[in-house]
């Protein structure tokens, strides 16, 4: 049940790319509705397969994180759209999404031990959906910071285009450009502090890997962000870039992740592979 909801989000997903994709060639009411449409039906299948007990009761996996970002960033789009009417930015926010979703069907990780501290603990729910509602808001704010450097593209060029014909004012754009920044830099903020006593429960304490380096790496960068916004008034073109550069940090933080995981294993073969390893030899 979990895998045929989490393939009819996937399918979803899927199509609502290719209306809103669609919708940028030829503009048709029609193909908007039907992508708002199907990016809620696969947000709501991929909520149910979250909430359906078999689901709820597995221990967590590698490849969950992935699904759980695509869920969250789909929602926080719709948010947008519903507050702002933003389309066009569904024509991005959809095949992120699609992507986001690879890594959680590659992924066939084995069941992951929780310290006993944790088990009962509110902190780790609290730091995965930190973690997953900033990424999520800064994917968006990667979404919207492409749309304003394309748009103001063919401003500046003076030219129409089909990405400035569908977009509302840059000014606007670049006002949810950075209430999403804020958004993510105060979640990530949360997702910094609590992940510090994720890191104490654990049996490798305070040693730290690459994804948690490039954590840190993309908050410091986001924490300049928004000094620089707040103090120097930075905001249009240079704040676009750097949430780009932002977004790619984040992507090195994931990458790291999936770097603990081989693609394609599945937690009996890593499990053989290891009680293989460690079994000693005939010879000896």
């Amino acid at each position: 049940m979990v895998a045929t909801l989490v393939h009819i989000s996937l399918l979803a997903y899927l199509l609502a790319a290719i209306c809103y994709l669609t919708w940028l060639v030829r503009l048709s009411p029609a193909l908007v509705t039907a992508g708002r449409t199907l990016l809620l039906v696969g947000l709501i299948a991929h909520v149910g397969a979250f909430l359906s007990p078999p689901h709820v009761e597995a221990p967590w996996r590698g490849g969950q994180l992935f699904s759980l970002l695509a869920a969250a960033t789909v929602a926080l789009y719709l948010l947008i759209d519903l507050r702002s009417r933003i389309p066009v930015a569904g024509a991005f926010v959809a095949p992120l999404t699609i992507a986001e979703m690879v890594p959680a069907h590659l992924v066939h990780a084995e069941a992951q031990a929780k310290a006993p501290l944790l088990t009962h603990s509110v902190i780790l729910p609290i730091h995965v959906a930190a973690a997953t509602l900033g990424s999520g808001a800064l994917l968006v704010a990667f979404a919207l910071a492409l749309l304003y450097l394309a748009g103001e593209k063919q401003l500046k060029g003076k030219r129409g285009g089909r990405i400035l014909s569908r977009l509302p004012s840059l000014a606007l754009v670049d006002l949810m450009l950075w209430q999403l920044t804020l958004t993510a830099f105060l979640l990530l903020s949360i997702t910094i502090v609590t992940g510090s006593f994720v890191m104490r429960a654990e049996p490798n304490g305070l040693h730290l890997e690459a994804k948690e380096i490039f954590a840190l790496l993309t908050w410091l960068f986001l924490a300049a962000l928004v000094q620089a916004r707040l103090v120097s008034g930075w905001r249009g073109r240079r704040a676009a870039l750097l949430v780009v550069i932002g977004f790619l940090l984040l992507v090195c933080t994931y990458g790291g992740l999936l770097a603990q995981v081989p693609l394609g294993v599945s937690g009996q073969g890593r499990a053989a592979e290891r009680a293989g390893a460690s079994a000693p030899s005939a010879e000896g």
